[in-house]
């Protein structure tokens, strides 16, 4: 077996899920995941659980040719495999963001058909470490820190992600011992991506200490952290009455007796649900308005919500044109049931 990486500590968490779905570039990181699948399904009748994807984003004519690599690999170990295509005009602009978005729809799809509750995709060490840093600095509170999580729901698609732990040099030597040659996708170099330029800074930060390991090391302890914050934010959540129509009102001494995590956290959440489900404008911006509310009496607009503090009592309501529609729907909503 090579190096330190045991397929049934992969695998065997995953024994609920009668099928699992294998996300394959045909990179090393995703070969080493089908290689690792394999070993573990030693069986044809227990390799028939596993369906290998692998999508042709129709952004590099060498694609065709390696997506087709994926499959007659994934074939000669006895998996089933989908060859998948994004067709049709692609954008000039967020072209990364819309390849993703295009790769889960349509493993998505096929999955569906497949009846294949999870994929399972071979982000490791170092892609944890390249969030976290990316996040950071990005500004992300806890909830970014944590990086990537062991599981997640991208695009109505449920992931896992059972090599996070992992170096990817076991994963490269996985494919070695195999006899395989990995494709190998000219974008991983194109600095013009910000996690490229993260990957070529790491070797850097690593001879300062601040390696792989200790990334993902620091990522499990926020994570650790960032769900003791949640729970706590929970309770203290429950205790406010609101609605999403008619708005919510609190104590201000109240919030200023909550941890400042928390607090912030607690008004996030309102405004979130009072806003109509947009997304806050950032942690910063939370946080400020958080501060203020434990400081003055102030009025504000924020997140789609109208935020009033006499110094006493703390009042967040939609705004007018929104609880109005909002209003409407909950009617229609009552007619039709």
């Amino acid at each position: 077996m090579p190096g330190l990486i045991d397929p049934a500590a992969i695998f065997s968490p995953l024994a609920e899920y009668p099928r699992l779905g294998l996300a394959v570039s045909g990179g090393a990181d995703s070969l080493a995941l089908m290689l690792l699948a394999a070993r573990y399904a030693q069986s044809p009748e227990a390799r028939r659980r596993f369906i290998v994807y692998s999508v042709d984003h129709g952004l590099r004519p060498e694609a065709k040719d390696e997506v087709a690599f994926v499959v007659a690999e994934a074939t000669k170990l006895g998996f089933q495999a989908r060859a998948l295509l994004w067709e049709g005009a692609k954008p000039e602009s967020g072209l990364q963001q819309a390849a993703r978005q295009a790769r889960y729809g349509l493993i998505g799809s096929a999955m569906r058909a497949d009846k294949v509750p999870v994929l399972l995709t071979a982000h490791h060490l170092r892609d944890q470490a390249e969030t976290v840093l990316m996040r950071m600095a990005h500004g992300s509170g806890l909830e970014g820190l944590r990086g990537m999580d062991y599981f997640s729901v991208i695009e109505d698609v449920s992931i896992v992600r059972p090599l996070l732990g992992v170096e990817p040099d076991l994963l490269r030597q996985v494919v070695a011992e195999a006899g395989l040659t990995p494709v190998a996708d000219p974008s991983n170099d194109d600095r013009d991506y910000e996690r490229v330029r993260w990957r070529q800074a790491l070797p850097l930060l690593a001879e300062l200490g601040l390696d792989a390991e200790r990334l993902g090391r620091f990522a499990l302890r926020v994570r650790d952290a960032d769900a003791a914050l949640e729970d706590f934010a929970d309770q203290a959540f429950a205790e406010i009455a609101l609605s999403a129509v008619h708005g919510a009102s609190f104590d201000r001494a109240w919030l200023a007796a909550l941890p400042r995590a928390v607090a912030v956290r607690v008004v996030g959440r309102v405004l979130d649900l009072i806003g109509g489900g947009q997304k806050p404008h950032g942690l910063g911006a939370v946080e400020n308005l958080t501060e203020r509310l434990l400081r003055e009496p102030f009025k504000a607009t924020l997140h789609g919500c109208v935020v009033f503090s006499d110094g006493v009592v703390v009042r967040m309501e939609r705004e007018p044109g929104r609880a109005a529609a909002a209003a409407a729907r909950q009617a229609s909503h009552h007619n039709r049931v």
